[in-house]
């Protein structure tokens, strides 16, 4: 880049689409179609930190998108969320990226018993945006660039308040990126490498609180619910960093569910014991330097009752903070087999590691 101010750019684009039908008796969906706007002020990394260059520099950015729906079910919706641009395959004028992006959204008509008793699919005015594409740009000048993007994204609350079960527009969008001054032109290197990087391995704890209504007191079917219960956990966990860009690791998950209260037969026994499990986990982690994207997989070990799946996973970001990176704060979905169960807020500290030259970016 020649100077600091052409990093920048402003991307106004269009988008059209229509909306994916998420269960089989509401096949009315597809026939939605979704027209929309957004316009998005990002920043072309240079290499500046390590992590850039190991990606082949990576835009990063916020999006602002209107969206709306062809049925007074749905109305219109309001996103604001972060996004990232990672980069497939730069060559010549072209480059092919991936996206995703985590936000906000707004919703204009929610579900309500009296007024919109069909939208079993957004149940509050606010919810989260998760945003997937892939893109391709065309440099059309120094300082512009044709944008086409194919993009999946999804709103819903994480059963804070129902009905939930989601929207999933699927949509295509052709935008102009305009840069504020000329960027030089940047290569694309498979083999990138990081020399400083050596492999390492760690130790930590996290704990975890989320909150959310059950389907158990919907007042109709997938209808509006009454309380709210809450749900802990306390990891303990182990992670190997084998590569500048990736670690895997796995430990155990105590979790407590004052929810399952509700999956108890009339008349049982409720000692708050049986709402506390033992779980194993599996994991791997994409580390975007202080940004790390997080999957999981759990087997239930010990439980007091048989409920839900045996199993369950964990999606979500955490974010590195520290001189040495050795707290961490996120969010993540805990599902059981794409069941949402808790939306969990995450605070975590490393506090053992060992193995040679742990890499700062």
């Amino acid at each position: 880049m020649s100077s600091l101010s052409a990093q920048y750019y402003i991307e106004p684009a269009v988008r059209v689409g229509r909306v994916i039908p998420n269960a089989s008796n509401v096949g009315w969906l597809s026939n939605v179609s979704m027209y929309g706007a957004e316009i998005r002020f990002g920043k072309q990394t240079t290499g500046k930190y390590a992590w850039e260059k190991l990606f082949n520099y990576p835009e990063m950015g916020i999006a602002a998108r209107y969206g709306h729906f062809d049925s007074p079910v749905l109305g219109y919706k309001f996103a604001l969320f972060g996004y990232l641009n990672g980069t497939i395959y730069r060559i010549r004028r072209w480059t092919f990226h991936y996206q995703f992006g985590f936000g906000i959204s707004y919703w204009s008509n929610p579900y309500n018993l009296e007024s919109n008793p069909r939208n079993r699919f957004i149940g509050s005015h606010l919810n989260a945006h998760i945003d997937l594409a892939l893109g391709v740009d065309c440099r059309l000048s120094k300082q512009t660039a044709l944008t086409l993007r194919a993009n999946f994204s999804h709103s819903s609350n994480a059963a804070l308040k129902l009905p939930n079960m989601g929207i999933n527009p699927l949509s295509g969008a052709i935008g102009l990126k305009c840069y504020l001054q000329k960027p030089d032109s940047l290569e694309f290197n498979w083999k990138i490498r990081d020399t400083a990087f050596r492999k390492s391995n760690s130790f930590y704890v996290m704990a975890s609180v989320g909150t959310r209504q059950s389907k158990k007191d919907a007042v109709v079917t997938n209808g509006a619910a009454g309380p709210y219960y809450i749900g802990l956990n306390l990891q303990i966990g182990y992670l190997r960093q084998f590569h500048p860009k990736f670690r895997y690791g796995g430990g155990i998950d105590i979790n407590y569910s004052s929810e399952l209260a509700r999956q108890l037969n009339e008349g049982a026994e409720h000692k708050h014991s049986k709402y506390i499990s033992q779980a194993v986990f599996a994991a791997f982690e994409v580390m975007y330097g202080r940004l790390v994207l997080h999957v999981s997989g759990a087997v239930y070990i010990n439980r007091a009752f048989a409920f839900n799946t045996p199993f369950y996973e964990r999606a979500g970001m955490r974010v590195l903070l520290g001189k040495e990176m050795n707290h961490f704060v996120g969010a993540s979905v805990k599902a059981n087999a794409g069941s949402v169960d808790f939306l969990e807020l995450h605070y975590g500290y490393r506090f053992v590691q060992f193995g040679k030259g742990w890499r700062k970016f």
